[in-house]
């Protein structure tokens, strides 16, 4: 990423907050994807963002391991959700 994401609302650039989250796409049928990603912080209205994610996913639900893979980084406090829309 070469500029930081900027808060429409307050104007200013986000800050760093986490690395090293991970964002899990959900569906109809549950957790399918997991992805690396950043987590960044406005630090005046504290709206979070998550960025810099890879090209491909690193774990699919088919993939074995996947759903203790997702609950130990959420008891880690490192999962955010995707919900399916």
């Amino acid at each position: 990423m070469n500029h930081r994401p900027v808060c429409v609302k307050c104007n200013t650039e986000f800050l760093p907050e986490k690395n090293g989250v991970v964002v899990v796409d959900t569906a109809s049928f549950g957790d399918y994807k997991a992805w690396a990603a950043d987590m960044y912080e406005c630090p005046i209205c504290h709206a979070q963002i998550a960025v810099g994610f890879p090209f491909n996913a690193y774990f699919q639900h088919y993939e074995e391991g996947f759903a203790e893979h997702v609950k130990v980084m959420e008891g880690k406090g490192l999962v955010v959700r995707n919900n399916e829309r």
